[in-house]
């Protein structure tokens, strides 16, 4: 087997070892994508800044020209406007800047001024010119020029120089109001890219060499690593072998603690068990006296109704039958009564399918004597009918756990118009049921107690502190629910939440 003990000094001597192998190779190859991506989005930000550097160059020049133009129309006044005009044509058809730049003219008039590569065509009525793709380019340029005062941008096709194939030229005409000349530039689109392809090259370049540094520095520290492992690895293990010893030593001892500690744990859960019963036959004697107080003095009554009839010597049979019948209806209310508790009491073996509602009926009616005594208003709403899958008897005891927890409280506290609401409701597959009361509410400070064993407000004589604990146990073990409490406006807040079925 490969964990087995002739094997793990081999283990802890290479699971190391390959598990910095392959973590450095993970980060190795998790940086090495990192500087592909950020050469990828640095290529386009190179792009994107090359694009806006040679627009600005062609504003630039554009710009520079008109300068040009105005300077010599303000100053050149000694001139005729035409001859001016020639002159400064003649500049502008000289001007070259990048690989293939040059400036041309036309007015608003669709006429074209000046251009140094279509000299026959200068002073020619030029509406129609189209470029490579059809689109009318002069027509173009002027509205551009007239509609933007700063100067736009427009892409066409035309052709290089002395080439014989059009390429994209990226174009930016101005308007030179005072003689409405719209003065234009361009630069070709493949002279930018071969210029951004350079500038790529160059950045690949950079990038390479710290791949290169990335996968050098990540395999020696590799090595390294793998080294200080193997050395590590060796002292563990002289480690391990001298703790077996001493583990082998002390294994018997280790299984009487744990064994020891298993019966002690089993106690303590029997124990808490039996106080458990304990507290719940208490509940149970506590409501059985409440239940049978009336029919004990009604038997009292029957007794002293015999009494005064033989007094006064009206006693005769008949009497004497229906006393006896009203007693024996009385005792058998009696006998049913125990009956009832110790069937509630008695704990379910198997999960059912029940009905909330019938739960909440059981409980009310073995608590209805107590809950009446103490001049307590049950509210219940208009509950739907909503099945659940659990032990009805337990779920049962959850609620009169809580009903008598409120009880209590409304009684200790002297609530005047005190009363408990219960709500039945579902979300989606969850089925509800909020018990509160007007108590007043649980302290801030013991709220995150209240589901701890043996934990009681009550005085010890009053108080077990299980019946909460149990409450949850039955609710978020045996049943897989939730039960949780909060504080709302007058007063304490019960949640059970189950899962529930169709």
């Amino acid at each position: 087997m490969l964990f087995s003990e002739k094997n793990i000094s081999k283990l802890i001597i290479l699971t190391p070892i390959f598990t910095i192998i392959i973590l450095t190779t993970f980060v190795t190859l998790f940086l090495v994508n990192s500087q592909n991506r950020y050469f990828e989005k640095q290529s386009k930000l190179l792009e994107k800044k090359y694009i806006l550097k040679q627009k600005a160059l062609l504003v630039s020049e554009v710009n520079k020209v008109i300068k040009y133009i105005e300077y010599n129309r303000v100053n050149l006044k000694n001139i005729s406007e035409k001859k001016l005009k020639k002159f400064i044509t003649s500049y502008i058809d000289t001007i070259r800047y990048e690989d293939n730049g040059y400036i041309w003219i036309h007015n608003t008039d669709y006429y074209l001024i000046s251009h140094p590569f279509r000299k026959k065509s200068v002073g020619k009525y030029d509406i129609n010119l189209k470029d490579e793709s059809g689109k009318f380019i002069t027509r173009a340029f002027v509205n551009i020029a007239v509609s933007n005062p700063d100067g736009g941008f427009l892409d066409y096709y035309w052709r290089k120089p002395n080439a014989k194939t059009a390429t994209k030229k990226l174009g930016f005409v101005k308007l030179y109001p005072p003689w409405k000349w719209v003065v234009g530039s361009g630069l070709y689109m493949d002279d930018i890219s071969n210029s951004i392809k350079k500038e790529k090259d160059l950045l690949q370049k950079r990038i390479n060499k710290q791949i290169q540094t990335i996968v050098l520095i990540a395999l020696t520290f590799m090595f390294l690593v793998g080294i200080l492992s193997f050395l590590i690895s060796k002292n563990i293990i002289n480690a391990l072998n001298s703790y077996k010893q001493k583990v082998n030593e002390n294994e018997i001892t280790l299984k009487t603690k744990i064994i020891d500690a298993i019966k002690e744990s089993q106690k303590k859960d029997r124990t808490l068990f039996y106080q458990s019963r304990l507290a719940q036959m208490g509940e149970m004697l506590s409501m059985i006296a409440h239940q049978w107080k009336q029919p004990l003095s009604e038997i009292s009554g029957i007794f002293m109704e015999l009494e005064t009839a033989y007094k006064f010597k009206k006693l005769n049979d008949k009497y004497i039958l229906e006393c006896a019948k009203d007693g024996d209806k009385i005792t058998d209310f009696m006998s049913r009564t125990i009956e009832d508790f110790r069937n509630f009491f008695k704990p379910d073996k198997t999960k059912k399918r029940f009905y909330i509602n019938s739960a909440v009926d059981e409980a009310l009616r073995l608590i209805g004597a107590t809950i009446t005594s103490s001049n307590i208003q049950i509210i219940r709403d208009e509950m739907k009918n909503i099945a659940i899958y659990g032990y009805p008897n337990e779920f049962a005891q959850v609620i009169l756990n809580i009903c008598l927890n409120a009880r209590d409280a409304l009684v200790f506290r002297k609530i005047k118009k005190p009363k408990i609401n219960l709500h039945i409701y579902k979300k989606e597959t969850k089925s509800f049921l909020k018990i509160s009361d007007n108590a007043g509410g649980i302290e801030k400070e013991i709220m995150e107690k209240i589901f701890d064993p043996y934990f009681s407000t009550k005085e010890k004589v009053d108080g077990t502190g299980l019946g909460l604990y149990m409450s949850k146990m039955i609710i978020e073990k045996s049943m897989n629910g939730k039960l949780v409490a909060e504080n709302l406006k007058e007063g304490a807040c019960f949640i059970i939440e189950v899962q529930n079925v169709k």
